[in-house]
């Protein structure tokens, strides 16, 4: 097994999503090349990179073969194990019928780079969903297929959503019943919703796919959207309790990996080598403080 199939990451592993590196806004196409921020990913140290659907599509579109992506990766021995984003999965209409075609994409990705997990919810506002129950049929059926192709599942909250929380969340992944379908936890959806640490220790440590890292000003400005993709901050450079939240997951001996994922127009004006750099730097540097201030407590 190379190391691009490796598809084991554990808490001090980091991975730089798709959207901190495209120097574009989200669902945009990239302002760097898949080359580009691969190689910037790689001389920062990350472990792996996140793409985006949209983005590998449009790369096979372009005629960048599944092959030419893989040796890219494979010359910066670097993986890319995260895939996003997937919704209306739950959906039987032409929506659904997109997702679906999305998932297949998803599938053929994860086949050719071995990636880890793919990320998966849903970004209606209120009402957007059926009852839990059928939701959870859905997200149940999703895994089967997923697992068929060695991933994760991992279900990402979002505070204006059906899903607004990890109890929520918990709940869909616990009707599913599923090994491969736990849960992606975001620090903005955690800070800026129910920040609730009762309802993080209600879930077992190892359901925690994904921690995606990230910091934001103490007051939200504008809308939930507005806000999550054009002002996250580094880590350490905003209000979050960072040093609280890796502390509680610690406790709760949580072994997941972390996406750091920046939007904001700052992160996408800053040249490649720096947004990599700056990313993965800040993140390490929160990590490594709450450490030390939990050793000293």
């Amino acid at each position: 097994m190379s190391k691009a199939d490796d598809r084991t990451l554990g808490r001090d592993d980091l991975i730089v999503s798709s959207y901190t590196l495209s120097g574009a806004p989200v669902f945009e196409p990239p302002r760097f090349s898949f080359t580009e921020r691969v190689a910037a990913a790689a001389q920062a140290g990350f472990a792996g990179i996140g793409v985006a659907i949209e983005d590998y599509a449009a790369c096979r579109e372009r005629g960048i073969s599944d092959t030419v992506m893989r040796r890219i990766l494979d010359d910066h021995c670097i993986r890319a194990v995260e895939l996003e984003f997937l919704q209306n999965w739950w959906r039987k209409d032409e929506r659904g019928r997109g997702a679906g075609a999305n998932e297949t994409l998803f599938y053929a990705a994860a086949d050719v780079f071995g990636s880890r997990h793919i990320n998966v919810g849903s970004a209606g506002p209120r009402g957007s969903l059926p009852a839990l129950e059928i939701v959870a049929e859905h997200f149940a059926a999703l895994c089967d297929r997923a697992a068929r192709h060695g991933l994760l599942v991992a279900l990402e909250f979002l505070p204006w959503s059906d899903i607004p929380d990890v109890a929520t969340a918990w709940r869909l992944v616990q009707l599913a019943d599923r090994n491969n379908g736990g849960i992606l936890i975001d620090t903005w959806h955690y800070f800026r919703g129910a920040a609730d640490p009762a309802q993080v220790r209600s879930v077992p440590a190892d359901r925690f796919f994904v921690i995606q890292f990230d910091d934001a000003d103490a007051v939200q400005v504008g809308g939930y959207m507005e806000d999550t993709t054009q002002r996250r901050r580094l880590p350490g450079h905003g209000a979050f309790d960072l040093s609280g939240f890796i502390q509680m997951l610690d406790g709760m001996g949580v072994n997941a990996p972390v996406s750091v994922e920046i939007l904001s127009e700052e992160q996408r004006a800053r040249p490649l080598d720096e947004a990599a750099r700056l990313a993965h730097d800040t993140t390490r540097a929160v990590f490594r403080m709450a450490r030390e201030r939990r050793g000293n407590t």
